[in-house]
C-alpha cells in the first residue's frame, strides 16, 4: 500500500525567515497539539527525497531556480532546499494560497513569470526494496544554508568588528 505526499520546495532562507509561514505552521501545530491530532506534515531541511527520481535536474529548470538562485546554491557546491510534506492535500493547497505562486514539475509553462517554489506529490511504498523509493522523512543529510546563521549572529559580528 502506497503513501501519497504533498510537497512545498522553497528556499531554505524562505523556509526559515518567512514570518507568515512560521506563524501558519505554528498556529497548525498547536491546533493539533489542543486537539490530540497526529501530525501530518512535517519541514525537512535538505530533503533527501529531492534526490530520487532526478528531481534536482527538474527543479534546475524551474524559474523558482532561476529567481533563486543565489539562496539555493550560493556556492554551487550544494544546494539549500527546504520542503514542508504533508499527507493532507488541502492543507498544501491552502499553504500555496498563502504564500504565494508555486510551479508544478508535471506542467512546465514555458514562459517568464514570478515563482515562489514548487509544489508536487509523489507516492511512497514502504514495502519495496528499491534505492529509487526514499522515504520522504529519511533525512540523512541536513545541510543549513550558511546565510540564515549568518544573518542570526550579524550584530555580534559588527561588535566585535569581525565585519564591517
Amino acid at each position: 500500500m502506497s503513501i501519497r505526499y504533498y510537497y512545498l520546495v522553497l528556499s531554505q532562507i524562505d523556509i526559515f525567515e518567512n514570518q507568515v509561514l512560521e506563524e501558519i505552521l505554528r498556529e497548525r501545530a498547536n491546533y493539533y497539539y489542543s486537539k490530540g491530532k497526529n501530525r501530518d506534515f512535517w519541514i525537512l531541511v535538505s530533503p533527501s527525497f529531492l534526490k530520487a527520481d532526478n528531481l534536482l535536474e527538474n527543479i534546475k529548470k524551474t524559474n523558482f531556480y532561476n529567481q533563486n538562485k543565489k539562496n539555493i546554491s550560493p556556492n554551487s557546491n550544494k544546494d539549500y532546499y527546504g520542503c514542508i510534506i504533508s499527507l493532507d492535500k488541502e492543507f498544501i493547497l491552502w499553504l500555496q494560497l498563502r504564500l504565494g505562486y508555486f510551479e508544478n514539475l508535471n506542467q512546465v509553462i514555458e514562459k517568464e513569470f514570478v515563482s515562489d517554489g514548487i509544489n508536487g506529490f509523489f507516492d511512497y511504498n514502504p514495502n519495496l526494496n528499491s534505492h529509487c523509493f526514499i522515504s520522504p522523512l529519511d533525512n540523512k543529510i541536513n545541510q543549513l544554508n550558511p546565510e540564515i546563521i549568518s544573518k542570526k549572529y550579524i550584530k555580534t559580528l559588527e561588535l566585535y568588528n569581525l565585519i564591517s
